[in-house]
């Protein structure tokens, strides 16, 4: 007698042997492709939710950005001081052109007859891919992390409108706004 066959016999391997089943190479190739599809189809969720993800985070970038400059121009706006009737340069808002808006600004609390001539102008423009503020003695760049693409400022009946385009990356956003300034009257 044969030592492999009396092992085989002794350790009841000669069942497994005799009963050849296994997998094929066309059930391991099925295998592979059935993989390979369930993974490029999580690999596209995950590329398309990145996607998604870093385009909203552009956006809230230009969002937070647009939000600080029109939060700064209706806060300097609401203190301008002049009436409708005052001479061009003397009015409250002045819009030289539409991407630039002027207005006297009178930082006296409360404002009365003897101290309402006193006032400086400011000014917010686009200057490049930038938006500026200028209060006369400083410059500053109220979007440093965006480019501004458009700037449009319009006066109307003493209340002064207009939008922000802004881009970042390959993202863009325009923003709206209007704001009206207190008008000068006293008693």
């Amino acid at each position: 007698m044969d030592i492999s066959r009396l092992l085989l016999r002794c350790t009841g391997m000669s069942r497994l042997f005799r009963n050849k089943t296994g997998i094929t190479l066309i059930e391991v190739v099925i295998a592979v492709l059935l993989m390979s599809v369930i993974f490029l189809g999580v690999s596209n969720l995950y590329v398309a939710s990145r996607k998604f993800y870093i385009a909203s985070s552009n956006k809230t970038i230009i969002g937070s950005e647009a939000q600080y400059a029109i939060q700064h121009i209706y806060k300097n706006v609401m203190q301008a001081i002049g009436d409708e009737t005052s001479p061009p340069g003397t009015s409250a808002i002045d819009v030289p052109n539409a991407e630039r808006v002027d207005f006297r600004i009178n930082n006296n609390d409360p404002i009365t007859r003897s101290n309402y001539s006193t006032v400086t102008t400011y000014s917010y423009y686009k200057s490049g891919n930038t938006f500026v503020f200028d209060d006369g003695v400083t410059t500053e760049s109220l979007i440093p992390k965006v480019t501004v693409t458009a700037v449009n400022f319009t006066k109307s009946t003493n209340a002064l409108t207009g939008y922000i385009t802004a881009s970042y990356n390959d993202q863009s956003l325009t923003f709206y706004f209007a704001c009206h300034p207190r008008l000068a009257s006293f008693n």
